[in-house]
């Protein structure tokens, strides 16, 4: 895992256009960390240095408008405060990568008084020594070399330098300074003194030595919107994570990539779909090369997006590099400030856009309660980042072996115990769903039709994640017209019993923690699978063709995942049975309300072919479910690292549109046992009696005595 690291001394974010441009160059930096010095923000105020999208801010302020020192730390680092100073120059916070803390320091430092000052810090630095890796960013005020950290035409002395006290601090904190480390003989500037015409290198990082060797990268970025230069720096704590590709979306806005991209799918088909190489690997093999032509098309956008900006940056720095060797010249000093102005333009400009985009979406949305409502209603959730598990009584920290568990407890989960096929065969002759009527057999297998496929591609919303193919919805629903003809050949082919494209077997499974559980716990994980969206669309086919037979299969005590069935029913039913009870308070019954541990992951896949095969759902139906129930493989993705692949050989996928309908029409079975059952006696209501309620795996039995 990488870590991007970025501090600053801003001069000021009081002003609202300015914080803007610092907030909108922040953003596009996608940072982990951002320490922010001179904020000159109140403790009244201190409410507009809020940024969710920078991270979880933690300040440090005075009652005036001057000093200030914030950090933005992303929340999957679960980042915690730590002391700070009332006078706005100090602020520490921990944060938590790979199993590791990391206390991090930002530092705004005096003028005057810069000895005591570094004393008191180091006397309180003293209570944090079990802390091995420490990260002290920001304005020092000072420089460590007078020789190397000044212009050359500055006399000598040792005024600016760094005082004792500030040394004892490092040596004692075994603290170096990175970017002298990486550039022994550099001689770069952080903050130039039109007043003096001369450069220092006062605003520095320093880390702790065992941090050196994982750091990547470390540089002193132009000048843009402040007096000083940021400093930008990457840590990489582990090795590097596996790549994920997915989709930009943004690339199919553009009309012209659109019609490329059509040119290309078309070119690709036209060749390939009369040759004697099955549908299914054509088809596949139509991702891998749209996928090379979509990285290739953002590459080529992201040049031109950052063309100007980067000329100009690079404008900046060759200014800054002749302002050093030359400080006194002016004319430089005019062409810095001129390409300033032009970054800033730039920048405002995209922050223009930003504010126009959401300023639409207001307006669509307008006072209904939709996405963006939600959105802004919804409590952001925090990454869901694991730092440490309970198994058999041990604790686990390092993150090689958190994801070694995950993946043990995973596949013994997905590994299905040996079955009996005569005995499943012989339970459901006796317990199985009624069969179908020949009606409803022929709305399960006749073939797929476009429409369904344009239908399906109409109802996959856009944003969700994709699979492990990274092709989103926006992909289908843009170049719908050029797939639709090959995506219905391979459909119907699986239909009549060919086999389905390897990418459908494949899933990336998303480790989301239950609601108000130990996340220590493996169990307390809902394994979430992150499905190819040309899968999702076959099983979105099959999924509408089963609601409409099972709607009468089904119980009406089952109110999960059925069209015109709603939980309030059920809800509303409960409540009425609570209310007759209390003032019936004569009958002994008892409510026993059951949550199965893991039930979506334990369907047996034997079990649940053959009690579809007993309601006679049809060969094409059975074809379908059998190409997508076979063979199945996953990588988990824990802390945004893919593991190894896993074989899957039961349970329904979180995630699939057919899942829950191939769920609940294997509880069933169960259910109607328990409906059957004389000696199970439900409360009765008059001449009805009430045994069940469901939605899904959540079972409520309303019993009486």
């Amino acid at each position: 895992m990488s870590l991007q690291l970025y501090s600053w001394n801003i001069n000021g974010a009081n002003s609202p256009e300015k914080r803007k441009r610092i907030f909108h160059i922040l953003k596009k930096e996608n940072l982990d960390i951002i320490c922010l010095q001179e904020t000159h923000v109140t403790r009244l105020h201190r409410k507009v240095l809020i940024n969710k999208r920078l991270g979880q801010e933690f300040v440090s302020s005075d009652r005036v408008k001057k000093r200030g020192v914030v950090i933005y730390a992303k929340e999957n680092l679960s980042p915690k405060f730590l002391f700070k100073d009332e006078q706005g120059r100090i602020l520490a916070i921990e944060i938590q990568t790979q199993g590791e803390k990391v206390l991090v320091l930002g530092i705004y430092a005096p003028n005057e008084g810069k000895s005591e000052f570094y004393k008191k810090l180091h006397e309180t630095l003293l209570d944090y020594l079990d802390y091995s890796n420490i990260i002290m960013m920001g304005d020092m005020n000072g420089v460590v070399s007078t020789l190397m950290d000044k212009s050359q035409n500055q006399n000598l002395t040792k005024d600016g330098r760094l005082p004792k006290t500030f040394f004892e601090l490092i040596d004692n904190m075994d603290l170096i300074d990175l970017w002298r480390t990486r550039n022994p003989l550099g001689k770069e500037g952080t903050f130039f003194s039109e007043a003096h015409l001369s450069w220092t290198r006062i605003d520095q990082i320093w880390t702790s030595r065992g941090l050196a060797p994982k750091t990547t990268r470390v540089e002193i970025c132009p000048k843009t919107c402040s007096d000083h230069n940021a400093l930008k720096m990457e840590m990489r704590f582990t090795t590097a994570d596996s790549f994920r590709w997915k989709m930009n979306d943004n690339l199919l806005r553009d009309q012209e990539t659109v019609k490329k991209a059509q040119k290309a799918i078309k070119d690709y088909f036209e060749i390939n779909l009369n040759t004697s190489v099955e549908k299914r690997i054509i088809w596949d093999a139509s991702k891998a090369v749209m996928r090379g032509f979509l990285i290739q098309q953002n590459t080529i956008k992201k040049k031109l997006w950052n063309g100007k900006k980067d000329k100009i940056l690079e404008k900046i720095r060759e200014g800054e590099k002749k302002l050093r060797s030359n400080p006194k010249s002016k004319e430089i000093l005019r062409e810095i400030k001129f390409h300033q102005s032009q970054y800033t333009k730039l920048i405002n400009q995209e922050v223009e856009w930003k504010i126009k985009q959401m300023k639409q979406r207001s307006f669509e949305s307008a006072n209904k309660c939709g996405k963006l409502l939600a959105w802004q209603l919804k409590k952001r959730q925090k990454l869901n980042y694991v730092t440490n598990l309970e198994v058999e009584g041990k604790s686990i920290q390092k993150p090689g072996e958190i994801r070694k568990c995950f993946q043990k407890y995973f596949k013994k989960l997905y590994t299905q115990e040996p079955e009996e096929a005569n005995e499943i065969e012989q339970f459901l002759k006796d317990n199985g769903l009624p069969e179908l009527s020949q009606e409803k057999r022929s709305i399960l297998n006749c073939k797929i039709t476009q429409q369904e496929i344009e239908d399906a591609i109409q109802n996959m919303q856009l944003g969700k994640s994709p699979g492990p193919d990274g092709l989103t919805s926006k992909y289908y629903r843009t170049l719908k017209d050029c797939l639709l003809q090959p995506l219905l050949e391979v459909c119907n082919q699986v239909m009549e019993g060919g086999r389905a494209p390897d990418t459908w077997k494949e899933a990336f499974i998303t480790l989301i923690p239950k609601v108000e559980t130990e996340k220590t716990q493996l169990k307390n994980y809902r394994p979430i699978s992150l499905l190819n969206v040309d899968y999702k669309i076959f099983a979105d086919i099959l999924a509408n063709r089963f609601k409409k037979v099972l709607n009468e299969v089904i119980h009406k005590d089952q109110a999960g995942f059925l069209p015109g069935r709603h939980l309030f029913d059920n809800t509303r039913n409960i409540i009425d049975i609570l209310e007759l009870l209390q003032t019936d308070i004569n009958t002994k019954a008892v409510l026993i309300f059951i949550d199965a541990e893991k039930a979506f992951d334990n369907i047996s896949w034997k079990f649940m072919k053959k009690n579809l095969e007993g309601m006679g759902v049809g060969k094409g139906f059975e074809n379908g479910i059998e190409a997508i129930y076979s063979e199945q493989k996953a990588k988990l993705i824990v802390n945004n690292v893919v593991t190894e692949e896993l074989h899957i050989e039961k349970g329904t996928r979180q995630g699939c549109p057919l899942s829950p309908l191939l769920f609940i029409s294997v509880l069933e079975v169960l259910l109607n046992m328990i409906r059957r059952d004389q000696q199970v006696q439900g409360i009765r209501v008059g001449v009805k009696q009430y045994k069940l309620k469901a939605f899904a795996d959540d079972l409520v039995l309303t019993l009486q005595e």
